[in-house]
Parts: C-alpha cells; sequence; structure tokens
C-alpha cells in the first residue's frame, strides 16, 4: 500500500516538473512577442458577445434564432441572432408575438453608439413573394434577352413549321364558329329581342335620340351645311330648265315615244352633277372628319355613349346571354374541340413541334439553369432564398443593425435598441449557392 503511494507521488511530480519547464520554454520564446499577446487578449477580452435588448414599436413576430445581419457594407455578414424573447406565449420554439426581445451580439459585431438602431424584416408566404423573388429586375432582363435571342435565331425555321398548321386550324375552326355562333344567337332570338326592346325605350328613345337632336345634328348642320350649299349651287347652275320643261311636256302628251324627262334627268345626272361631285371628294371627306373630331370632342356626346356602354355590359341579362353564347360556342363546343385535336394532333403537327422543340430545347435548358441554377454546379441565390424560405421554412424573419456615424470605443454601449419595421419588401441578405459535387 505504500509502495503504491510512493509511486504515484514520484509520478505526480515528475508531471509537474515537465509542465513547468514546457511553461517556462513557452514564456521565453513568446516574451518577444509580448506586446502582440497582450493586444489579441484585450481585443478578444472587449469582443466578447454581449446581450442587448430590442423594444418594438408594436408586437411583432419573433422567434428565438432569428438572425442579426450588420445592415450597411460591401460584405454581409452574420453579426448576432435573438436569443430570447420576452413573452409568456412562446411555444415549443420560442415563436411568440412580442414587443421586447433579448439578441446575442457576436464579437464580430461593431461598437454601438446612441443612434444605433434594428431593423425587422419579414418576408411574406404568398405566391407572389415566390415570383418576386424567383423574378427580380437582373433576372427578367436575363430571360427576357435569352428569349428574344432565340426568337430571332430560329424564328424562320418555327414559323414555317407551324404556319401550315395553324392556317388550316384557324380556318376551320373559324367555320364551325361562325356557323355555331350563327346558330346560338337564333336560338336565343326572342332573349335578344326582348333586350332589345328594352333597350330601344330605356336607351335609344331617351338618351340617343335627344343627344342626336341635341348634339349631333347642330355639329353636323354647321360643319356640312357650307359644302352642301356650295355643290348644290353648282349642280343647279347646270340645271337647264328649256331642257327638262319642253320634255316634260312632251312626256304628257298623247305622242309615242315617252319618259324623255327621266331620261333626260340621268343624263343631267351622269354627265353633270356626278363630276361636280367627284370634284368636291376630297371637301366631302374633310367635312366628314371635321364632323367626326367634334363628336368625339363633344363632352356631352362622350358622357352619354360612356353610360350606355357601361349600363350594356353591366346589364345581368345582357352578361347571362353572352355567358351562354361564350359557354356554348368556345367552352363546351365538342365539334370545335374536334377540329382543333385533330390538326394539333396530326402528323403534321407532331413533325412541327418536333423542330420546335429541338430549336427551343438549349433555350430552355439555359432558362432552367438561370432560374434554378446547375445541378452538377451550385444553385442560384434567388432558389435557394425560395428554398429556404417556403421548403425549410427559413428566413422568414431577419434583423438588420444600423450603425449611424462613428462609435466611440471607450464609451458605454447601450443596453437597450430601437426597432424599426421595414415596410418594403426586402430580401435576407445570406442565401448562398449551393455547391454540388
Amino acid at each position: 500500500m505504500r509502495q503504491t503511494f510512493e509511486f504515484r507521488a514520484i509520478i505526480g511530480t515528475l508531471i509537474w516538473i515537465g509542465l513547468i519547464a514546457i511553461g517556462i520554454m513557452f514564456a521565453r520564446q513568446s516574451f518577444s512577442r509580448a506586446p502582440e499577446a497582450t493586444n489579441l487578449i484585450a481585443q478578444y477580452v472587449g469582443n466578447q458577445r454581449r446581450t442587448v435588448e430590442l423594444n418594438f414599436p408594436y408586437a411583432q413576430l419573433v422567434s428565438v434564432g432569428d438572425a442579426v445581419y450588420l445592415g450597411s457594407g460591401e460584405q454581409v455578414s452574420a453579426i448576432g441572432v435573438v436569443s430570447r424573447v420576452k413573452d409568456e406565449q412562446c411555444n415549443e420554439e420560442g415563436l411568440a408575438w412580442a414587443d421586447r426581445a433579448f439578441v446575442t451580439l457576436y464579437g464580430s459585431a461593431p461598437q454601438l453608439n446612441e443612434s444605433a438602431f434594428v431593423e425587422y424584416h419579414a418576408a411574406p408566404d404568398s405566391s407572389a413573394w415566390v415570383l418576386q423573388t424567383m423574378l427580380p429586375p437582373e433576372k427578367r432582363r436575363e430571360l427576357t434577352k435569352l428569349i428574344v435571342d432565340s426568337y430571332q435565331k430560329n424564328q424562320n425555321d418555327i414559323v414555317t413549321a407551324l404556319r401550315p398548321v395553324v392556317e388550316a386550324s384557324l380556318k376551320d375552326a373559324s367555320a364551325v364558329i361562325r356557323e355555331d355562333l350563327k346558330n346560338a344567337f337564333e336560338a336565343r332570338e326572342d332573349r335578344i329581342r326582348k333586350i332589345g326592346q328594352r333597350y330601344q325605350s330605356e336607351l335609344v328613345e331617351k338618351e340617343i335620340v335627344p343627344l342626336v337632336q341635341s348634339q349631333i345634328m347642330p355639329i353636323v348642320k354647321a360643319e356640312g351645311e357650307p359644302l352642301a350649299s356650295e355643290i348644290g349651287q353648282e349642280i343647279w347652275n347646270e340645271v337647264s330648265m328649256f331642257r327638262f320643261g319642253w320634255r316634260y311636256i312632251y312626256d304628257k302628251t298623247p305622242l309615242p315615244d315617252k319618259k324623255l324627262t327621266e331620261k333626260e334627268f340621268k343624263r343631267f345626272v351622269d354627265e353633270k352633277a356626278v363630276p361636280i361631285l367627284e370634284s368636291h371628294v376630297e371637301d366631302i371627306v374633310a367635312v366628314q372628319q371635321s364632323i367626326m373630331k367634334r363628336i368625339v370632342r363633344n363632352e356631352q356626346v362622350k358622357a352619354t355613349i360612356s353610360k350606355s356602354i357601361k349600363s350594356i355590359v353591366n346589364d345581368p341579362e345582357v352578361q347571362e346571354l353572352m355567358g351562354d353564347v361564350f359557354q356554348e360556342v368556345f367552352v363546351g363546343n365538342d365539334r370545335l374541340k374536334g377540329v382543333l385535336e385533330e390538326h394539333w394532333k396530326g402528323p403534321e403537327a407532331q413533325r412541327a413541334m418536333a423542330i420546335a422543340n429541338d430549336r427551343l430545347e438549349p433555350t430552355i435548358t439555359e432558362i432552367g439553369m438561370a432560374l434554378f441554377g446547375s445541378p452538377r454546379e451550385k444553385i442560384t441565390p434567388e432558389f435557394a432564398r425560395v428554398l429556404r424560405h417556403r421548403i425549410l421554412h427559413k428566413d422568414s424573419r431577419w434583423l438588420t443593425l444600423h450603425i449611424e456615424g462613428e462609435a466611440d470605443p471607450n464609451a458605454v454601449q447601450p443596453k437597450k435598441l430601437p426597432v424599426r419595421i421595414a415596410t418594403e419588401h426586402s430580401e435576407i441578405p445570406y442565401a448562398p449557392a449551393r455547391s454540388v459535387n
């Protein structure tokens, strides 16, 4: 027993002697670097993690583990995390609606000052957010360029292949639509007549006719009367009362040759009136254009027409009628579906689609890589954001630290920071692309 105790004492003494020797050697080797070591130790002690309380203007959904990022700077870095939520209603994951929370700032976090604040961000769970995230402006420009370049490059081949199929299907489909549309309206003739009679009384007689009398006819008279008078005077100057007179008298006699007045009138129209009218064609067109411009610009005409169109469009009976016709002719028309299927499932359409697929496949692959990334290299940051948020349920909320001005390292660090709620859509600043080997 005593031998065992002595053995342990000897071994312990040797270990202590070895440790002291190693310490002396280490001290000698590092003595010359003492200032540098001192600075490193001071920096480590000064940059220890610290906890700061956040005060929200009103309750927000906060969770333990929500990340805090530095709000400025070219290189994005996480500088803290929500460590505690001040609320008694937290669930098992530490998620709750709260107006106070505590964040732990890492040693890499910058010095704070009195102007520092935190901004709260939340990513919505809507499909609109997915589209906006996947298709930011620069991504839309990239995809647009891919599509335009591909279309310009393959336009002739694709159009040449598809034109016969499109033309044939549209021709046969138009024939079916015209025939079935005519039958649909004929089958609803009674309903259309009732609607027409109602609008004849409610719209035409009460709105349109008074509008024509009070607004349109004065415009037509003011614009057209001078030219009509000028043309009428020119025609009248060519009228020969003598030639018409004796022919009229001759027609009234019992002589065998009749209808001289009618023949003279036809000659006068062909040789005199028509040339005069033809010489004023440009004037007549100009007057018509002037009349239409004045009618279109008339405020009362515009208001009445707009009111009439709205009343027809919003009429439940008209909407029901047009819905029935559309359903019968376009949606539920088996003849139309059969005609389209006959063309687009035929061998010619299959050949055209094969040509289009061959020409567009490289572009479709490029579009997929631009949206989702390459399966052999990395996924895009936009797709990574969607995956993390919608699939992995991460990055739903995050905070950004903002510091205005310079912070005094010797000043007392604030223990509380105000929180501002971000009102505009923003993207979480950290979404790495995943490398795949």
